[in-house]
């Protein structure tokens, strides 16, 4: 279960992180298969006007989503695409720098509650899973890789007027550094990766930052200097039990790399 601003009012989803089937069963995915009785039952129980979900979410692969697309069990949102930036070159005296979030000061708890609230005022059109201090403990101190250390947590300052500019995650990943989250107005979203990409220099972040996020950000962030990959994911939603359509929720999720609970 997740909670959600959804269009500017609180509500509930739920992400489906994983489905497996018997391998001998898995060439059967007809409306008659145990996978498609199953997945339906859970839609019909979980997410819908009705019921105790609002919407459903998730990452599936190509070949999964487009069994539940032809069984009428998903419909599209959008894709999951990856940004690459290269940090910059011209910044040896960056005007921000990086401090770590410290689970244990309340000052802090009210500042990634400030930066969530500013965040969520500017998604009043959009979908995006709530970030406050309670989500980012849970997700990022407590989660086992937040546990073990996997994970930076960390404010972006300014350097003069030590004022906090936005709160980000990030940890290692496949030999570059993978933005899991940030949190700020989503319209200074661009200006704070730039000023994390002068710090970067400087500081033990280095190499290749990369973003993960859904596809209709990437325009409305007006990001530069960045390739694009496709990751091969597609944004669900329900279709098969009475809920919001397909078309009202195209293009309108902020999802990031930190969404996906397992990872």
């Amino acid at each position: 279960p997740r909670d959600i601003s959804f269009f500017g009012k609180l509500n509930k989803a739920i992400q489906v992180c994983d489905v497996m089937v018997v391998p001998r069963l898995r060439k059967y995915y007809g409306k008659s298969s145990l996978f498609f009785k199953t997945a339906a039952t859970f839609l019909e129980r979980e997410i819908g006007n009705t019921v105790g979900h609002l919407l459903g979410f998730g990452f599936p692969n190509q070949k999964a989503m487009n069994i539940a697309i032809r069984l009428g069990l998903y419909e599209k949102t959008d894709d999951f695409v990856e940004l690459v930036f290269s940090p910059s070159a011209g910044a040896s005296h960056p005007a921000t720098h990086l401090v770590d979030i410290e689970p244990d000061s309340e000052q802090h708890h009210k500042d990634i509650d400030r930066l969530w609230q500013e965040m969520q005022g500017e998604c009043a059109e959009y979908i995006i899973g709530v970030r406050d201090w309670k989500y980012v403990y849970y997700r990022y101190f407590q989660h086992p890789q937040g546990l073990s250390g996997g994970y930076r947590r960390f404010f972006l300052k300014d350097s003069q007027t030590d004022e906090i500019l936005a709160a980000m995650v990030c940890k290692e990943h496949g030999g570059a550094t993978l933005l899991m989250d940030i949190i700020c107005p989503p319209s200074m979203a661009a200006l704070r990766l730039e000023q994390l990409l002068n710090t970067c220099l400087n500081n033990e972040i280095s190499g290749l930052l990369k973003l993960w996020i859904t596809k209709a950000w990437v325009e409305r962030l007006e990001l530069s200097g960045f390739v694009e990959n496709s990751l091969g994911i597609e944004i669900p939603c329900n279709n098969w039990n009475p809920g919001p359509s397909a078309k009202s929720l195209s293009g309108k999720w902020w999802l990031t790399a930190g969404d996906m609970d397992f990872l």
